[in-house]
């Protein structure tokens, strides 16, 4: 076979030759979609996981600066025999006229009495410190406030927070914390309330005593 014919004989089997189909190296838009649904599930997950570490860390704070409070209270009674008096947080911001919430607007939120800040000069207020149900300033209303009460003799008190953490073991749905002070008769929670009878408005309390 001359040189002539071999490449008349390539040309034919060229032309007879069908390219195999490229691939695209873009995203359809369907690829595209599933991306970025898939993006926005981790998302999700991702920023659920960020809250709920944030709120356990403000638990974890709130129960700390209870831990202060009480040691200061304990002081206050160690130097005068009884407990502070409560500021009613009604006469400073508040809505309360039988506690002391942290809703009160002086910094002293706690007392009038500033011979408490000789034992702790700064009273810490709750991270959020909001107010809940109906515009009520206490905890027991889903308000994340600190809260103070004390019977008219200054011998007993009581303290409490609301927790975020709806799991918290230290959550009043399952320690049924109880009112020493203020409403003495009640039976958990600062309620009526028995376990397995909480109301959701009062589940989260939590009082280091």
């Amino acid at each position: 076979m001359t040189i002539h014919h071999r490449r008349n004989a390539l040309r034919k089997e060229r032309a007879g030759f069908t390219p195999a189909l490229t691939v695209s190296a873009g995203f359809t838009l369907v690829e595209l979609l599933v991306v970025i649904s898939i993006i926005s599930v981790l998302a999700s997950v991702v920023l659920t996981s960020v809250n709920s570490v944030r709120a356990k860390a403000r638990d974890a704070l709130r129960k700390a600066e209870m831990t202060e409070l009480v040691k200061a209270l304990e002081l206050y009674y160690d130097a005068y025999g009884r407990y502070p008096p409560f500021r009613a947080s009604n006469s400073c911001g508040g809505i309360r006229s039988d506690w002391a919430t942290s809703k009160c607007s002086d910094p002293n939120w706690l007392t009038a009495d500033n011979n408490f800040l000789s034992f702790i000069p700064v009273v810490p207020r709750d991270p959020i410190n909001t107010i809940g149900s109906g515009g009520q300033d206490t905890p027991w209303w889903f308000a994340l406030t600190y809260t103070y009460g004390v019977t008219s003799d200054g011998q007993i008190y009581d303290i409490l927070t609301n927790l975020e953490n709806k799991q918290d073991p230290d959550r009043c749905e399952l320690k049924l914390w109880r009112s020493h002070a203020v409403w003495p008769t009640d039976t958990g929670c600062y309620a009526t309330a028995t376990l397995g009878s909480v109301p959701d408005r009062s589940k989260q309390i939590y009082a280091p005593k």
